[in-house]
Parts: structure tokens; sequence; C-alpha cells
């Protein structure tokens, strides 16, 4: 059985290039859409054909990642399921992003994707991070941004553990149950709290083994 690594929303699979497991591990990336009128579950499908997943396999899905984990396992039979800086439910996110999620529909993501950031006001974690985004596929950065601010979650999954910084803007973590709590992390704690994170994935997916 394999583990699934699932990036976030403008991120990639070098989101996990750090990471190093004792168990295969496989990392997703995130083509557009077959049709800009899938919904999650949808582009769930999509997902578990174009990369192989297979009964008994688990996910570890950050961000939106967690979202698509959700719904894969709505679909087919998942081991474990974790999600670290998501949710269960898009009322788990900030407010204001929901109010504003129809600007998606006309943001220019490739410009933005384009715009120049000085490198001194960066940190390397977030430099990785822009880095990732100029790269990522516009068209589904925009379909993204409309549907996961409005997703509803199938049933939880029954195995189903969540790793969330106390400091997240986007997934405040008072909004929704945690399992582990990072202390100071925020949303892109997966890449500047590796040495907390990578411990708890590992022990997670070993004690099935």
């Amino acid at each position: 059985m394999s583990v699934f690594l699932i990036p976030g929303l403008g991120a990639t699979s070098d989101l996990f290039a750090d990471y190093q497991f004792p168990f295969q591990t496989l990392t997703v990336d995130y083509p557009a859409p077959s049709t800009p009128a899938a919904g999650l579950s949808e582009y769930a499908r999509q997902l578990i054909a174009d990369n192989g997943i297979q009964p008994g396999d688990s996910l570890i899905g950050v961000s939106l990642g967690g979202m698509i984990s959700c719904e894969i396992a709505a679909q087919m039979f998942i081991s474990k399921l974790t999600l670290v800086s998501s949710c269960t439910d898009s009322l788990h996110l900030v407010p204001f992003i929901r109010k504003i999620r129809q600007l998606s529909r006309v943001v220019p993501w490739q410009l933005m994707q384009k715009v120049p950031f000085p490198a001194f006001v960066l940190n390397r974690h977030r430099r990785m991070a822009l880095a990732m985004f100029r790269v990522a596929d516009a068209k589904f950065i925009r379909w993204a941004c409309l549907h996961a601010t409005a997703w509803k979650s199938p049933a939880v999954h029954h195995d189903t553990i969540q790793i969330h910084g106390d400091r997240d803007p986007l997934f405040p973590i008072a909004l929704q149950k945690v399992d582990h709590v990072i202390k100071g992390g925020d949303h892109l704690m997966i890449l500047s709290h590796q040495a907390e994170i990578q411990p708890l994935l590992i022990a997670r997916h070993q004690a099935s083994e």
C-alpha cells in the first residue's frame, strides 16, 4: 500500500521535497480539471484515475489537498486520512475568504504569478511557496478558489487526524477539531515546521506497518 502526498492550492509536489519517510510515498500534482463545472468530488475521481490511487492506500493532504483527500476517501476505501493545515468543511475557512469567493472568477492569476516580490521581504519558506505558485496551473487555481470556498464535505473518514497550526489565518484553529497542534504554525507550517510535522506523519503510518 502507498501513502499519497497531496499539496495545497498554489503548491506542487515540491512542497514535500525535503520530507523523508521510511515507507513508500507518492506525490500528486494538480492538472486543470477535466471541465470547469466539476466540483471537488469530480476532481477527486480525476486524481484517483490519473495517479493510480488504490483501495487501502493512505492520504496526507495539505490545505486544499486535505479537502480533496476527504472526497477521495468518500469514493474508495482509504486506510488513513491525515489533514495538515486543512479542514473538513469550507465553513472552517476564515469567513472573509468565503465572502469574496466570486472574485476568483476575475482575478488575473497568470499575471499575479509574475508579480515580482523583493527577496528581502520574504523568508526562505515563503520564497519556496512563491516559486511553486509561479509554476502552478493558473486554470486550476481559478477553479479551486471558486469551488473550495463553497465545499461541503462528505462524512468524515473513520480514521482521520488533523495537524494544525495555532496561527493559521486561513483555517482558524478555533473553528474545527484538531488532533495535533503545532505551536506557532501558520498556513505554511508544512515548510517551516517540518521538524515537528514529519515525526507525527512517520509515527502515524508506521503504526499500521
